[in-house]
């Protein structure tokens, strides 16, 4: 019976960075996924990679995140000096990031009483230039790995999903991956308005795990952007940080509680393991992560989903679930695999 190998990547804006890195250590290790299911940031990452030839891809995302990153101005560099991340946390929202989004006027102006409305703080944009400059859309669609983007409907909060097995991806199935409300617009697709996969399932495992060929094992790795577990936050962009953490990843902790009752409905026959790694080592000043697009900070994510990702693959390999049934494992960016 082949064995099929599926990506799982999350939502988390400028944390992508990290799954870019781990990227990397599967393109290095050889390890190319038959099929891969992302939200939001991770979906841009899938298509990026995707949209290029294999010996492309990482090159591809490198060129995103240089674009994405945002240099450190004078004033963030006296600011830093006090170890406050706060000064590097306002940099992006103020001024946005050059491969990604920028600051909407009418979004800011909208909050104040009797201005028009409008239902984002910032613009993708630049998102949409970086998609284009990026990725041979034909490519992406005809290529060996299927991928599937998670999004949602903004009025019934149905999961929405795009998968080229079925049609082809552009940039709004992405842009509409990535429209986190309330500080990026739906994206209005075949008639529906569309924002963030995160918004039902920002790691979608539960589409993973449903899957046509019910009989075939697989492995499937999922990167997970949203730690679970933190200590109390000090400021109130760490409480915003915390809130985020404690709503996504309450998703998750849901659909993995519900996957072994799937599982052996759905595929009693087959063999899946699932290793799912966690982005949780965070320097105690960070505030707003998923919008510090700072040069640095990125440099660091990279490093630290390369460094993650060696080290899960060194100690799991590729054991498998045998005799059918599902394993699923989870490891931190700091500590050792444990049963899920």
């Amino acid at each position: 019976m082949a064995e099929r190998f599926t990506l799982v990547l999350s939502g988390g804006s400028a944390l992508g960075a990290y799954q870019a890195g781990a990227w990397q250590v599967l393109d290095e290790a050889g390890l190319h996924p038959d099929r891969i299911v992302a939200a939001s940031i991770g979906a841009v990452n899938a298509a990026i990679a995707l949209g290029n030839p294999a010996e492309r891809q990482v090159a591809a995302l490198a060129a995103f995140w240089r674009r994405a990153a945002q240099y450190q101005p004078a004033w963030q560099a006296v600011a830093s000096l006090w170890g406050d991340g706060r000064a590097r946390a306002l940099q992006s929202p103020l001024m946005g990031s050059p491969a990604v989004f920028r600051p909407r006027l009418p979004g800011a102006l909208s909050l104040l009483p009797g201005m028009p409305g409008d239902s984002g703080l910032f613009d993708l944009g630049p998102l949409r230039r970086s998609l284009r400059d990026l990725i041979d859309f034909d490519r992406l669609n005809a290529g060996p790995t299927r991928l599937t983007i998670g999004a949602t409907d903004i009025e019934t909060g149905e999961a929405v999903r795009f998968d080229t097995a079925r049609m082809a991806i552009g940039p709004d199935h992405i842009l509409a991956s990535c429209g986190f409300l309330p500080f990026f617009p739906p994206v209005e697709v075949d008639g529906r308005l569309l924002g963030d996969g995160a918004l039902s399932a920002n790691l979608p495992l539960e589409a993973a795990l449903e899957d046509e060929q019910e009989d075939s094992d697989r492995f499937i790795l999922a990167i997970d952007l949203i730690r679970r577990q933190a200590g109390p936050p000090r400021t109130v962009g760490q409480a915003v940080d915390r809130q985020l953490e404690l709503l996504l990843s309450d998703q998750t902790r849901r659909t993995l509680r519900e996957a072994r009752q799937v599982h052996a409905v759905r595929r009693p026959r087959a063999a899946t393991t699932v290793l799912v790694q966690i982005h949780d080592d965070v320097a105690p000043d960070s505030e707003l992560r998923p919008f510090d697009y700072s040069a640095q900070v990125l440099e660091a994510r990279w490093a630290a989903g390369r460094r993650n990702l060696a080290e899960l693959l060194a100690m799991e390999g590729r054991e498998r679930a045998a005799g059918g049934g599902l394993r699923i494992r989870m490891r931190t960016g700091t500590g050792a695999l444990e049963e899920a």
